[in-house]
């Protein structure tokens, strides 16, 4: 009888397979609760028969129940080697050693960490070394490579300035922003952009296809409340794309054309009549603050048109953050430097010296605005600079590596003409609302990470840099 029911293994019962027990015991037990022991035992063996368990572990289980009283069960004990708990002296030396190096950029060993334990008077081997940093969840890689400046004092204080202005536009459970939010930066893609992931042979070398030919790229994306609703909408910002060879000039006195010159007319005369230098190393280097600034007022006044008042977030660069008028520098004139502190209404004294004066424009340059600041504020949009080093807070940069990708994946690709195209295809067909409304939820929650432990943060002993070229295939 029951010879077609499956036995189980010896495994220790989980708390749901016991409830399963007692819910088919009382089934079967009906409202003869005051059965004699004869009939519990035919009970019990039919329980057993049935999920294939053993008659006393039936009894076991049911008398544990009815013990307690209280619908659970006593904790199964396991019988394993008990856990590894690591001394707390040498937890905090290997996590003080760790995270200090990390700060300084200085590289870790397993033979280095054996060595700094032994001045401090333990002895461990290597085997036993890795077992406490695994315990102490510590993993040899790469990690994740940030700037020596990125916890800078001043640094962090200029984040927190700028997740005020952040989270203030934000509103509701949903984090709906009031005032629609752009995004905007520059980036680059070379002729022969390739994924840093491929199948290699154990301890095969992988050479760097090294710099060459490359397009620059600009571009915005916008987040806003879509009608009444609360749903967000992500889109890219309307004629906002800008792709171009840094190598183009205009056509020469004696009128003769480049190649694909036809296919490549789209550009910007600004663009293409800017007095700089083609860098195929950096491509900050392929911008200046007269070809962002014509960008910028086109995008600024197509916002508006469209979206009305927006806040727009963009990176610390250079050519973001010119000024409207020269501020004094170290090679400034004395008279000159006076004369600036004059016209701005700054007071001082006489007998200060050079470096005094300039330590005071220092203290006072904030009074003289940024270029795209006063452009945007023309169209009434508010303009906020990310932190340095900080292209997490940055949705678009999970953008670009959408769109790259589709470069690495689809080549190799004969000229950069190639690229143009693959890269314009990839925003029309692969950068949809989702995508964009997914990195910017990622980049918000970088934010609400930053904002939950800043008055702990730990603080390097750094100068700050108010400009921030560090964005270099940067993924959030």
């Amino acid at each position: 009888m029951y010879s077609h029911f499956l036995k189980r293994n010896g495994a220790p019962l989980t708390d749901n397979e016991k409830s399963m027990i007692i819910n088919i015991h009382n089934y079967l037990l009906g409202d003869s609760s005051t059965s004699n022991d004869h009939h519990k035992l035919t009970l019990r063996k039919h329980i057993a028969e049935i999920l294939g368990v053993a008659e006393g572990t039936v009894g076991s289980v049911v008398s544990d129940w009815y013990n307690r009283s209280d619908d659970t069960f006593t904790p199964h004990k396991v019988l394993r080697r008990p856990k590894f708990q690591p001394d707390e002296n040498v937890s905090e030396l290997l996590r003080t050693k760790i995270l200090d190096a990390n700060k300084k950029a200085e590289q870790l060993s397993t033979v280095i960490l054996r060595q700094y334990l032994l001045e401090q008077g333990y002895n461990f081997s290597k085997w036993k070394l890795l077992r406490v940093l695994h315990r102490l969840d510590y993993y040899f890689g790469q990690g994740e490579y940030r700037n020596i400046l990125h916890e800078s004092p001043n640094n962090i204080a200029y984040r927190c300035h700028y997740l005020r202005f952040r989270f203030a536009n934000l509103e509701g459970k949903n984090d709906v922003p009031r005032h629609p939010e752009v995004f905007l930066d520059e980036s680059y893609c070379h002729l022969h952009h390739t994924s840093r992931n491929t199948w290699v042979p154990h301890q095969g070398v992988v050479l760097a296809p090294g710099h060459g030919p490359l397009v620059v790229i600009f571009g915005a994306i916008i987040v806003f409340r879509n009608g009444s609703s609360n749903k967000l909408h992500g889109e890219l910002v309307l004629n906002s794309i800008h792709i171009w060879d840094p190598t183009i000039k205009p056509p020469g006195s004696r009128g003769q054309k480049r190649n694909n010159a036809d296919e490549w007319d789209n550009i910007s005369d600004v663009v293409k009549d800017a007095n700089i230098m083609p860098n195929q190393v950096d491509y900050h280097g392929n911008f200046n603050a007269e070809i962002f600034e014509d960008l910028f007022s086109t995008l600024c006044k197509a916002l508006y048109e469209k979206y009305g008042s927006v806040n727009i977030h963009m990176d610390g660069a250079s050519y973001h953050k010119w000024r409207v008028e020269n501020i004094p520098t170290s090679n400034t004139k004395k008279q000159e430097i006076i004369d600036w502190l004059n016209a701005h209404n700054i007071v001082f004294s006489d007998e200060l010296r050079r470096p005094e004066l300039l330590e005071l424009v220092q203290m006072n340059k904030e009074k003289v605005t940024f270029a795209c600041v006063k452009i945007a504020k023309q169209y009434e949009h508010e303009v906020s600079f990310t932190p340095p080093y900080h292209c997490e807070l940055q949705p678009i940069e999970g953008i670009w590596s959408v769109v790259k990708g589709e470069v690495a994946h689809s080549g190799p690709h004969p000229n950069l003409l190639s690229v143009r195209n693959t890269l314009l295809n990839a925003f029309k067909k692969k950068i949809t609302s989702q995508v964009i409304i997914g990195f910017w939820r990622r980049a918000l929650k970088n934010a609400k990470e930053y904002l939950e432990f800043d008055d702990n943060a730990q603080l390097m002993d750094e100068d700050f840099d108010e400009y921030d070229n560090s964005d270099e295939d940067c993924i959030i």
